[in-house]
């Protein structure tokens, strides 16, 4: 019996871990896809375009319209995290890695 709760425990494992590398794989695509419209994104940020749309923002132009994009800390936030996600993916790339023997 014993056996059987083992084998059905390593069983759950197996699948729990293909299903998180599946995932993990789709995730690291869709970001590497993304890449050019975060790019555009921090090209705007930086831009006098940024500074224009902001002033807008500021007399009210805007009003009625999702404009996080013109928050002070919507894309300082995101970078910040963006940096965060680096700095994890680094340290479990060793998690991933296969144990040496």
């Amino acid at each position: 019996m014993e056996a059987r709760k083992r084998v059905k425990k390593m069983e759950d494992i197996l699948h729990r871990q293909l299903d998180l590398m599946a995932s993990l794989r789709n995730q690291l695509a869709e970001v590497e896809a993304s890449q050019a419209d975060f790019e555009a994104l921090l090209a705007y940020y930086q831009s006098q375009t940024f500074m224009e749309d902001l002033s807008l923002e500021e007399k009210g132009h805007f009003m009625g319209m999702t404009r996080g994009v013109l928050s002070e800390d919507g894309i300082y936030n995101l970078l910040f995290d963006r940096g965060e996600v680096a700095e994890k993916l680094r340290e479990v790339v060793e998690l991933l890695k296969l144990p040496q023997k």
